[in-house]
């Protein structure tokens, strides 16, 4: 193939490589005039349409990442019957080569690359991509802004989703390992196909292990002894090998090979803030100068309420607010009681969340005919026995003992039917589906305990609905919800609007049933932005969206709220929206908030458009 001219426009003139799916070439851009790195599947695999779909899927999934520390995709065609895709040429050697010439690494050197590759990762999994084949061999070393140890992660065929995709087509059958035995974690080889970002966690461990001994954990001569290996007996201690290594390093690497996922490090940036000491290196996770929209458009938001505070003083916030009367519920207590009812608020505000959290899971996995398994707890937490925090009103709970009961399947399903006629209460509310869904969202990026320590900087008025539990069924104050997502921004975020706009996403998933009710049975995006209004009155009360304009590939909605404006309700939607529209088919969508009442606009205005 040197020599050839594709797609009119890339001369390839050498081979860089050659494997069982495709050959990879330099080739010259002749239109840009730099050189390309160009795939072509073979003209065999090219035959085979699942083989073809897993190709173009690993060029959409490097490509939506968009991180430096992940290769570009630049190109996608066919040339003839065989699909080509065109990525950066990277000049530089792969981890592989420099692990079998060099050795093992020095310590500043290993924890640099390992930092880069966190650095690609977390920006993978932060679009809901797991790489899933991390080895060495798929990291490639160049020279950036004067750094040699630069990484470029590479090789995404093996990649996955793991948000928001359940009805995504899988390429793999189950049961079927992906990867190399010798980097898949130990739950791989045990055959759970669950979709974790730990699952990449533990494979960058045993590179950086590899890094420091010079030698993986695990070794040997078959498949068969090396799956065992991994899946039972413990790593040999780092030190062993290289004794010139701290113990605290040694730790932190023992943790990312835990057996048990729930041990390790709980994402690829927790992994890379315990190594910054000894790496000499902290690459940004968020980058000063971001150019994706959705990063501007919080930018451009967060200048403005700048901006309308040095002029009209704060934006009022819930917490200064005068506290609301909650609607009283009776609830079910522990069964081991703390000593006092100030522990009890102490404790069950993050238990309680994350007993309601796996309660969901478990509740969506019956309903998929699948069979869930609630995580273990943390090292550190007090296993507490909760009932069943349903929704209870007088009317259908019982007493057993003094205590609250929670009512049987029988008396749910009758009180859930009695609820859909009675009259909602006054004041802003959201539906439980979707505040579950953003308190399972922290929990899943930050680890349980952020999840705690978010409910516990909160004010007790409005941490009380936590307390109380909340069910998929039940309506949560909106007072307590804006609270919830503004400290989730100013303790696990920058109070820059970021998490607010990711809680919306996380919204969108709890209010997934919802669209799903429109017909026909896969609506154009324009249809569910002409039905938002209907759809939000289901998941949320005391706001109300108008439509203003839709049409192909565009729309207008202007929020309508009876109380005090809120930006943090108005970011919020522009998540939510985004999420939906992405949900429902439509690409590279934006969403601008055009106006806003609460900074001095007569109009909270979102603007959307979307590539059909």
């Amino acid at each position: 193939m040197v020599g050839r001219l594709i797609a009119n426009r890339y001369h390839l003139v050498r081979l860089l490589g050659d494997g069982g799916m495709g050959a990879v070439y330099k080739a010259a851009d002749q239109v840009l005039r730099r050189f390309v790195a160009i795939k072509l599947l073979h003209p065999a695999v090219a035959e085979n349409p699942s083989s073809v779909e897993r190709f173009q899927r690993e060029a959409r999934a490097a490509a939506a990442i968009g991180h430096p520390n992940i290769i570009d995709i630049l190109d996608f065609g066919t040339e003839g019957a065989r699909p080509y895709m065109v990525m950066e040429y990277l000049r530089g050697r792969s981890l592989s080569q420099v692990i079998a010439m060099d050795g093992p690494l020095p310590v500043k050197r290993a924890a640099t690359i390992a930092i880069h590759t966190l650095a690609g990762l977390q920006g993978a999994h932060d679009r809901g991509i797991l790489h899933r084949d991390l080895k060495p061999a798929n990291l490639m070393l160049v020279v950036r802004f004067g750094d040699r140890n630069f990484v470029k992660v590479c090789d995404f065929g093996f990649a996955a989703l793991f948000q928001g995709k359940k009805d995504a087509k899988s390429l793999t059958p189950e049961r079927t390992l992906v990867g190399t035995p010798a980097y898949a974690a130990p739950e791989r080889l045990r055959g759970d196909d669950r979709r974790d970002p730990r699952l990449d966690v533990y494979s960058v461990g045993v590179v950086l292990y590899e890094m420091l001994a010079g030698r993986r954990p695990f070794d040997a001569p078959t498949f068969r002894e090396l799956a065992r290996k991994v899946r039972k007996e413990p790593p040999p201690p780092l030190r062993q090998r290289r004794s010139d290594l701290s113990p605290a390093l040694e730790q932190i690497v023992m943790r990312a090979l835990a057996k048990d996922r729930e041990e390790r490090w709980a994402n690829a940036e927790a992994f890379a803030e315990a190594l910054f000491p000894f790496g000499g290196l902290r690459v940004p996770f968020r980058d000063d100068q971001p150019s994706d929209s959705f990063t501007m458009e919080m930018m451009r938001i967060k200048a403005r309420e700048t901006r309308h505070r040095s002029s009209t003083g704060p934006i009022p916030k819930p917490s200064t607010l005068p506290p609301r009367a909650l609607p009283p519920r009776p609830v079910a207590k522990p069964k081991s009681e703390p000593s006092s009812d100030a522990d009890m608020t102490q404790r069950m505000s993050a238990e309680e969340a994350l007993a309601m959290i796996r309660q969901l899971d478990a509740e969506a996995a019956r309903r998929s005919g699948e069979t869930a398994v609630a995580p273990e707890p943390e090292l550190d937490e007090i296993p507490v026995e909760v009932e069943d925090p349903i929704h209870v009103s007088e009317e259908t709970s019982t007493q057993e003992h003094g205590r609250v009961r929670a009512p049987s399947p029988g008396e749910r399903r009758a009180f859930a039917q009695a609820k859909t006629t009675e009259k909602m209460p006054q004041g802003g509310y959201y539906a439980g589906a979707v505040v579950l869904a953003v308190l399972r969202f922290v929990a899943r990026k930050f680890g349980e305990r952020s999840l705690k320590d978010v409910l516990d900087a909160m004010p007790e008025q409005a941490r009380l609905p936590f307390v109380q539990g909340i069910d998929a069924d039940s309506w949560v104050d909106l007072f307590a919800v804006r609270i919830l997502v503004e400290t989730i921004d100013s303790r696990l975020g920058d109070d820059d609007l970021h998490l607010v706009l990711e809680a919306g996403r996380a919204a969108a998933e709890g209010a997934f049933d919802e669209m799903r009710a429109l017909r026909p049975p896969a609506p154009p995006p324009e249809l569910l932005v002409a039905e938002m209004p209907a759809i939000l009155k289901k998941v949320v009360r005391g706001v109300d969206v108008e439509v203003r304009r839709v049409g192909r590939g565009y729309g207008r909605l202007e929020l309508v709220e009876r109380d005090e404006p809120s930006l943090t309700l108005a970011v919020g939607l522009i998540g939510f929206l985004a999420r939906s529209l992405e949900r429902f088919g439509a690409d590279d969508v934006e969403v601008n908030l055009l106006s806003a009442r609460a900074l001095g606009d007569p109009q909270t205005l979102i603007d959307m458009s979307w590539f059909a």
